[in-house]
């Protein structure tokens, strides 16, 4: 057993503080909200682009969402053709909104910001160590087995867990920050330091901490990495060439591995977190489906794509409107922000039959849960390695899976941005 595996086994009353739904929502002063998808659908009626950002349009003008500024002119797009251009045409659309959104300020420079050319020089370096083939290999063997072996080994000792937490929550945050060489011990103390990032309530100072209790976490691996190499990202990142715009190869800095860090930690233990629960959420209440993926493993990809298409966890990106340009219709002036509608373009009937159902047989065509064109989700595929050996050990480990009745029921909340369950009540055995 690895020391990883022998944090997992311990108990930690601070997972319980980190990986709350429902006080993430409102300590960031957002609306909780349990149903957005009969507003969404009515404006996707309505109209596939609006003039306006998607929280006044759905009535949350009182409240704060992490990808609005207020007064700020806005407009959303809710059609999947409007969505699905507003992703691939990263020219018109750009990803500069996160200068605006103060993103950049809080985590510094990375691909997400970045477009055209220098994106791709940055994001082509970086790419081998998310394709479908090093998820299913190097991450699957370095992290993602003993991860979930070590968390369900722990979970089949009881006959009730929440597995929101016990499960959905850990194993994520694990297998990525000890992809990158975090230590153990490090894991939470290094979560909870991102988080204080972009809290909305932090005053400047906690936050000016909060970043530089990372920075030393991190500075720290940087240090021993670059003298002693070891199997994981920071050591590939430290050694992996850029070639700049003017054609001189050179490596990642302190600062961009830092930055890059940052981003790829926050978003990869977080986004899995909330849709491995989402998917677990949908199959529950979905019996007959969960039966059928019992048995047919081979559907579990399809049961992802499937879960994350019909309640994706992020509902909205932004995008900087680079050109006056007309969009489905609507003319959208340069210097705007267009707010990308995912919860909406998912559900489009003009793309699928019935889509408010969850339904795991519908024929596979290409939505929008992991974003779409250059800026496609990164760590789309190491995440769907780890739901899929996830859902494979809840199957074969934990059997008569269902609902614990005892406990409130499980509900799917959040605001625009952020949303899972919020908790997995559940029984077995």
């Amino acid at each position: 057993m690895s020391d990883y595996a022998a944090v997992l086994r311990n108990e930690d009353p601070r997972i319980r503080q980190i990986f709350d739904v429902e006080a993430e929502t409102l300590d960031s002063g957002s609306a909780l909200i349990e149903d957005p998808f009969a507003k969404l659908n009515a404006l996707r009626a309505a109209a596939p682009v609006h003039e306006g950002a998607l929280g006044d349009l759905m009535g949350y003008q009182d409240y704060h969402f992490s990808q609005h500024i207020k007064g700020f002119p806005a407009y959303t797009a809710f059609s999947f053709k409007a969505v699905s251009k507003g992703f691939i045409d990263n020219k018109t659309f750009s990803s500069r909104a996160y200068y605006k959104l103060g993103t950049v300020d809080a985590f510094g420079e990375t691909i997400l910001n970045k477009s055209g050319a220098d994106h791709r020089r940055y994001r082509g370096q970086i790419q081998d160590l998310f394709t479908p083939e090093y998820a299913q290999s190097w991450w699957d063997e370095k992290i993602i087995r003993e991860t979930v072996e070590t968390l369900i080994s722990e979970i089949e000792k009881k006959d009730r867990a929440d597995l929101f937490l016990d499960l959905c929550a850990r194993m994520p945050v694990h297998v990525v920050s000890g992809a990158f060489g975090i230590a153990p011990d490090e894991i939470i103390p290094f979560r909870m330091a991102l988080l204080g990032l972009h809290r909305h309530s932090a005053s400047p100072e906690e936050k000016q901490a909060s970043m530089a209790k990372v920075r030393s976490i991190l500075e720290a691996v940087i240090r021993e990495r670059r003298s002693r190499p070891r199997n994981d990202i920071i050591s590939r990142l430290i050694e992996t060439p850029i070639t700049t715009e003017e054609g001189v190869e050179r490596t990642f800095s302190d600062d961009e591995i830092i930055s890059h860090c940052i981003l790829i930690v926050l978003a990869g233990g977080g986004t899995t977190w909330r849709q491995l629960g989402i998917t677990l959420f949908a199959l529950l209440n979905h019996p007959e489906q969960f039966a059928a993926l019992r048995a047919d493993r081979s559907l579990a990809p399809q049961v992802i794509l499937e879960a994350a298409r019909w309640h994706p966890t992020d509902l909205v990106f932004p995008r900087m409107i680079e050109e006056d340009t007309v969009l489905e219709g609507v003319a959208l002036p340069k210097g705007a922000m267009l707010h990308l509608c995912l919860g909406a373009a998912n559900r489009d009937p003009e793309r699928w039959d019935d889509p408010d159902a969850f339904d795991i047989h519908r024929p596979i065509q290409r939505a929008l849960a992991f974003g779409g064109g250059p800026h496609s989700c990164l760590g789309q595929h190491v995440s769907r390695q780890e739901m899929v050996v996830a859902l494979d050990a809840v199957m074969d480990r934990l059997p008569n899976l269902r609902w614990d009745e005892r406990e409130p029921p499980a509900r799917i909340i959040g605001d625009l941005f952020l949303r899972g369950p919020s908790a997995l009540p559940v029984r077995f055995g």
